[in-house]
């Protein structure tokens, strides 16, 4: 991750420069009142989880925590002009990846590790707006913030599983903000950006009323997601 933000820093650097010096590619783009688009990324989900102040009968439990995965994401971007430097940005996004949790279990004397994972397909309602900064040749930075919906479609499927195959039930749907930055280039044809953004869940999504050894040492847990999207407009 490192490394792929000192070569985006670099990217950005080196194609500012020379966009500053070239004449600009489609000036009028942003006068438009209203335009379509297609988003591409990867993403990282990963859950917070907080533990009980008290440990429950099951002694076996040493500890436990969430794995971050890695997904893919394909959306849709409709973008409504508010002001001129302020859009609207409401974003359909379907997100494939993992939900995986790990447990430290004694057992017979042996300390062993017990991983559960969990499909995820998340059907994403994204509402963002989107303050941009003043057009720099054919290069422009903008902030993201914003909320969204997010209905979990692996939960379906889970549901057809015995209750003997699963060590938790999660909730179907969830509630997110959402905070990123991202810098649009201006090429002859199109406008691509480049988005880092950071969801973090506002919704405990344990389902407490399936209960056993391994939620009960839970308390809460929130999602958390991290994207690098590239924006086709």
């Amino acid at each position: 991750m490192k490394r792929l933000l000192v070569l985006t820093l670099g990217l950005i650097m080196a194609f500012t420069g020379f966009s500053q010096k070239a004449p600009p590619n489609m000036p009028h783009f942003d006068d438009k009142p209203f335009h379509f688009g297609i988003i591409l990324g990867v993403s990282s989900l990963s859950t917070n989880i907080v533990g009980t102040t008290e440990l429950p009968l099951y002694d076996s439990i040493y500890g436990f925590s969430s794995i971050r995965n890695a997904g893919v994401q394909i959306g849709v971007i409709s973008d409504l002009k508010m002001l001129s430097f302020l859009h609207l940005r409401f974003i359909p996004t379907l997100v494939l990846t993992d939900r995986t949790f790990e447990y430290n279990i004694v057992r017979r004397g042996n300390l062993t590790d017990v991983k559960n994972s969990l499909e995820v397909i998340y059907l994403e309602a994204p509402l963002e707006m989107k303050l941009m900064s003043k057009r720099y040749g054919n290069f422009r930075p903008y902030l993201i913030g914003g909320m969204k919906y997010v209905y979990d479609l692996g939960s379906i499927k889970r549901k057809k599983l015995n209750p003997d195959e699963y060590l938790m039930k999660l909730e179907q749907n969830e509630f997110f903000y959402t905070l990123g930055v991202g810098f649009d280039f201006y090429l002859p044809m199109c406008k691509i950006g480049l988005e880092l953004k950071s969801s973090y869940g506002l919704s405990d999504i344990l389902d407490h009323t399936f209960q056993n050894a391994y939620t009960d040492c839970i308390d809460k847990m929130k999602s958390q997601m991290f994207y690098v999207n590239l924006t086709f407009e």
